[in-house]
């Protein structure tokens, strides 16, 4: 047995290492507790930022509601014109970079078909719209579309759809002052039937 000398007491080996052991215990006890705190500290901050987010009111204000209803509609105008002419230049400035190359994306996918599209839009109505931070933004509306599909190379007409509904939903951002696009989805679409010959008959 190997024994050690303390200031006039006399340790085994044995209780040396027993109270070293004690020693790592408490500072391993020590440690889990302070991550222990940390963590919490963490899931603390994390809801009261939830909270906050909660709280937020996403109410737009009239200036808002005014400057977003106007960025949208120059914003499906310009879509309109890009999808007749195969042309982007309209939505420079009225969309984001990735906006506009997912409707390049689109209108190359209708130039594989062959077709072209003459879209005239006749309708906004806008169901929800919502400010989060001031400068983001998202819309819900329904679109009203008349819509020509034609041979691109003929000009042969393959398709009339008079009154094409979109219910669709915009993410808009504030950049420098402006409100743009940054996101366009259509989440449902609706073609209602054409009326009867007796319908027709009686609502002239």
């Amino acid at each position: 047995m190997v024994l050690f000398l303390d200031r006039g007491h006399v340790t085994t080996g044995r209780s040396l290492a027993d109270g070293m052991l004690a020693v790592t215990g408490q500072g391993r006890r020590e440690r889990a507790m302070k991550r222990c705190l940390r963590a919490s500290v963490a899931l603390l901050i994390a809801g009261c930022a939830l909270v906050a987010v909660g709280c937020e009111n996403t109410t737009p204000s009239p200036e808002e509601r005014e400057a977003l209803e106007t960025a949208v509609g120059e914003y499906l105008n310009a879509l309109a014109s890009a999808y007749s002419t195969f042309d982007l230049e309209p939505l420079e400035g009225l969309a984001a970079p990735n906006e506009i190359a997912a409707v390049r994306k689109l209108i190359r996918q209708l130039g594989t078909t062959g077709d072209r599209l003459d879209s005239h839009l006749l309708l906004i109505e806008i169901d929800d719209m919502e400010v989060f931070r001031e400068i983001n933004a998202t819309v819900r509306l329904v679109e009203v579309w008349d819509v020509l599909r034609y041979d691109a190379t003929t000009g042969v007409e393959k398709g009339h759809t008079p009154n094409s509904i979109q219910y669709s939903l915009l993410q808009l951002r504030e950049v420098s002052g402006r409100w743009i696009v940054v996101g366009r989805s259509v989440l449902r679409r609706e073609t209602p039937a054409p009326p009867s010959e007796g319908e027709q008959g009686t609502s002239a």
